[in-house]
């Protein structure tokens, strides 16, 4: 037999420069590719966008997810039960969810058969005494993490040492494109790295020396490690996985920095780690302890749970009121306290966290309490406003729904995806770099600028841009250099921090004397030549998709309004994140500005007639910006507005405007510091509408505004679905009309991109809030920016890949409600169920319960959830229960009696009452 290495490849294939070690790079490479789950790339703040950091995880079910990252990260991916237990008491989550959850989560828990453990009681179901555990049992152990590098394991301060070194490196690297001056700057990191590390002084000399021997390739560095601590097969597959989740952040980084060819992946970032490691550890692998410890099972889906522990069926029978010397009532609660382990009741609460949230936002069925404004058939709305999905619009769009009515208009406001179907890269003005405006998941097809009507003009603009940028450029490479920073300081750091004291004591007046300082360079009147850029085939599909996606394919106004979104902010390293997702972290104005020249276009109309399509003559698409942080809409070219649309267009602003106050007051009730925070209703607007502008120009405030937190669910269903419901901001709303869309292509679109988005939003901010120093991005104050493109936590650690606290949380309570996506479409089920089979993606998440889904047809129909057997009816939305007041906290002393009454979660009283206990 020949022999092999620890790789299981023959040993001719081992030693470099052998025509067999090319196979021995490549199995090293696909190796660290299958490892590469513990992390998910993360992009730079200056384009940042969400997504789920376990992303890898989403090929298993949520359930076994957990238990990974507990293994491999020592991380949660829920609540912890006393948070659950807090929300249970709060009356956000009911008897009803907690029921609920157990009909999905344990087979056994369906059974409606009762028994009394003595005569005089009111029997008792499995879900009884589940429910009871749920209340009571000795919290199950906190998640610990067993996937342990050789350094972890042997000597912790080698492992952290081997973090500084690395970090330090890497980091330098990633940040030499932005950096004044970088010796690894045009060079591939590796061979930047050896040349480098090997003359570091700060490392000893024996780990100089086994850098200079390493070879040209990375793998080989690899190769090496594990055949030093002698590692074959899934051992080595765990080797490289802990190497990752030891810096999940800068792992993330590197990864995304690899999809972008900027000489650094994560083959080099484990050679570096593995390396040092290898060099500074004296130990050898016969010091090593076995591998980690087995993944624990993570379905609760009738696996059983073994013998009960006494702790907790003493918890549970004190609970229901059971003398703790009964034996056959103590056989009976052992049996069913089996059926579920300790650690999955977290699995439980949090399927019942997910079904508040459920009910609380499902539309309901028709027939409902609700009443949904609507316009009459044939009556022609004043105007139609396309905002963007994000749940920020929401609140802004019922305003401007009712403030239209109050002033007897009619205006009719659509979801959609904020970049409009517009896939391009953006060329302003001000010639900043181009920018991909889509989504991460599309590639631009196009490159389209603003054009200048006034080329003089446009040039003399650009002239003077440059000379201020050339001045901030000076100012911001002497803050950068080794001396020239004291120079700055003696000539500049009198007026410097004059300014600073003007803009930190009066933000909005140093805004105001910037915005007039800044007005002798005027920006000219532009237009976005998006007719240029794209072909009429190319306009004439984009429109189609777009205005079918969305149901406008008929009834439209004489004034259709298109509303991108951005924030302004200043001081904010995370900007990015509050501006559009679906634009890829950037400001959605430029889309709407592209999508309506080419809705305007008479070519692109002509094209629409032909695929059936009619946009009358005297229906205009007008561009506008919503800011987010101050709630005020702006017209993005009103120079290109005909003269015949200025009045509805005045008047379409008048209505923005008064909306304005109420939606301010909406999301400031909730942040910190706002005028008279805790009683909003009673503060005048003129304070809230000052108090949104002075957040938006502070460069000391931490809450500028909430983002998307509390996001957590989709409903993808006509306006008149959810027209007159307060969702509170919590829903991405997408508009579809199954009427228009003949073929499901713009449902298949919608549940494979909008959606796929929606979820990697919602992953994010779960993330952030359940374990924010592993996911999160730490507190703002404590932020510190590495090379413009990651913060660290003070002056070291790794890099921070989620959102800041400050944006899930306030003090040490979470704003952010951790729930997963609840969708709801409206539409065919049979066309549902054919997006699915075509997409493994969309099927993935649904089957691993990453996601729920639930769809009707119509309105009058209810709504059906998708599950691994098939579509069930749950009563989400029916009248009465979507609105139903939550239910006090559980008694010792109660429990339902019928099946219906356990619906209803109403409390019954037992003969035997005993101590209240939470």
């Amino acid at each position: 037999m020949t022999a092999t290495n620890h790789l299981n490849l023959p040993n001719d294939t081992v030693a470099t420069g052998e025509p067999g070690s090319e196979t021995r790079r490549a199995v090293i490479r696909g190796m660290i590719a299958a490892a590469d789950r513990v992390v998910a790339p993360h992009r730079p703040l200056t384009a940042f966008v969400a997504r789920n950091p376990l992303a890898g995880y989403e090929r298993w079910g949520f359930d076994e997810a957990v238990a990974r990252a507990a293994a491999e990260h020592g991380t949660r991916l829920t609540l912890d039960e006393p948070a659950f237990r807090r929300r249970h008491l709060a009356g956000i989550i009911t008897d009803h969810d907690l029921r609920a959850a157990l009909d999905r989560h344990v087979t056994e828990a369906r059974d409606r058969a009762r028994w009394s453990p003595r005569p005089g009681w009111h029997s008792l179901s499995v879900a009884d005494i589940l429910v009871a555990d749920l209340y009571a049992s000795p919290l199950a152990p906190a998640p610990e993490r067993t996937l342990l590098t050789p350094a972890e394991h042997l000597d912790p301060r080698v492992a952290a040492r081997v973090d500084d070194l690395v970090l330090r490196w890497t980091t330098a690297h990633l940040g030499s494109a932005h950096a004044a001056w970088s010796p690894m700057r045009d060079e591939a990191f590796w061979p930047a790295w050896r040349r480098l590390a090997a003359r570091d002084p700060l490392v000893p000399r024996r780990v100089r020396r086994g850098i200079r021997a390493l070879g040209p390739h990375p793998e080989d560095a690899v190769a090496e490690a594990l055949a030093h601590w002698r590692l074959l097969g899934d051992d080595a597959g765990r080797f490289l996985r802990a190497h990752l989740a030891a810096l999940p952040g800068l792992a993330g980084h590197v990864a995304n920095a690899a999809s972008e060819g900027r000489g650094i992946d994560l083959v080099d970032l484990i050679a570096v780690r593995a390396t040092y490691e290898r060099l500074l550890l004296p130990a050898g692998p016969d010091q090593l302890p076995d591998g980690p410890a087995p993944l624990p099972r993570a379905s609760v889906r009738s696996t059983g749970g073994g013998r009960a522990d006494p702790q907790r069926i003493d918890a549970v029978m004190e609970r229901l009121g059971l003398a703790g010397d009964d034996g056959d009532a103590r056989a009976v609660v052992g049996r069913v306290l089996s059926l579920v382990r300790p650690e999955e009741r977290i699995l439980i609460w949090q399927e019942a966290l997910d079904h508040s949230a459920a009910r609380r936002l499902a539309p309901p069925r028709a027939g409902g309490t609700e009443a949904h404004a609507t316009v009459e058939p044939g009556e022609r709305p004043f105007a139609q406003a396309v905002f963007c999905i994000d749940p920020r619009s929401e609140g802004l769009r019922r305003a401007v729904e009712q403030e239209a009515g109050r002033r007897g208009l009619e205006v009719d406001t659509l979801g959609f995806a904020g970049f409009f179907a517009v896939a391009m890269r953006w060329h302003d003005l001000d010639g900043d770099p181009p920018a991909a405006a889509c989504p991460v998941l599309l590639e631009p097809r196009r490159d389209v600028g603003e054009r200048a009507a006034d080329a003089v003009g446009a040039t003399r603009y650009r002239e003077r841009l440059r000379a201020r940028s050339a001045a901030a450029a000076v100012v911001a490479r002497a803050k950068q250099s080794l001396v020239a920073p004291y120079a700055l300081a003696e000539t500049a750091g009198w007026p410097m921090g004059a300014a600073a004291a003007v803009r930190t004591a009066r933000p909005l007046a140093w805004a105001r004397f910037v915005e007039a300082w800044q007005g002798g360079a005027a920006r000219p009147a532009t237009r976005a030549d998006a007719d240029a850029a794209f072909a009429l085939d190319e306009r004439v599909a984009y429109a189609e998709a777009a205005l079918r996606m969305m149901g406008l394919v008929g009834g439209f106004a004489r004034l259709v309004l298109l509303a991108g979104h951005g924030a302004d902010t200043v001081n904010n390293p995370f900007a990015s994140a509050l501006h559009c997702g679906a634009c890829g972290g950037l400001r959605g104005g430029p889309n709407a500005r592209a999508a309506a020249a080419m809705l305007n276009d008479p070519g692109t109309r002509a094209g629409l007639a032909g695929r059936g399509i009619r946009v009358p003559e005297d229906t205009v698409f007008v561009a506008v910006e919503h800011d987010t942080v101050t709630d005020r809409v702006a017209v993005c070219e009103p120079w290109s507005v005909p003269a015949s649309h200025l009045g509805d267009v005045a008047q379409a602003e008048a209505v923005l405007r008064a909306a304005r106050p109420a939606a301010v007051r909406e999301r400031l009730a909730t942040l910190p510091g706002a005028p008279a925070a805790s009683a909003a209703i009673a503060a005048p607007d003129a304070a809230l509408l000052a108090d949104a502008d002075r957040r938006a120009a502070d460069w000391s405030e931490s809450y500028p505004e909430w983002g998307l937190a509390g996001n957590a669910a989709l409903i993808v269903a006509p306006r008149r679905a959810t027209r007159g419901l307060d969702l509170a901001r919590r829903t991405f709303l997408h508009s579809y009309e199954a009427e228009a869309d003949l073929d499901g292509s713009a449902l298949e679109t919608i549940l494979t991109a909008p959606l796929i988005v929606a979820q990697w939003i919602n992953a994010q901010y779960l993330t952030s809030t359940v374990d924010p120093d592993r996911w999160g991005a730490g507190p703002k104050p404590l932020a510190n920016l590495v090379g413009a493109f990651a913060v660290q936590t003070g002056y070291g650690g790794d890099l921070r890949t989620g959102l800041p606290w400050q944006s899930v949380g306030v003090g040490r309570d979470p704003v952010h409600e951790p729930v997963r996506l609840q969708v709801f479409v409206q539409a065919p089920v049979a066309r549902v169920c054919a997006v699915i089979g075509r997409s493994g993606l969309v099927r993935g998440l649904l089957d691993g319960g990453w996601i729920a889904l639930r769809v009707r047809e119509q309105e009058a129909d209810p709504w059906l959830r998708y599950g691994e057997f098939g579509w069930t009816r749950e009563g989400i939305g029916e009248p009465g229960l979507s609105a139903a007041p939550s239910a006090p906290a559980p008694r010792a002393d109660t429990a339902p009696d019928s099946a219906a009454e356990r619906t209803a979660g109403a409390p019954h009283h037992r003969p035997v009452p005993v101590e209240e206990r939470p």
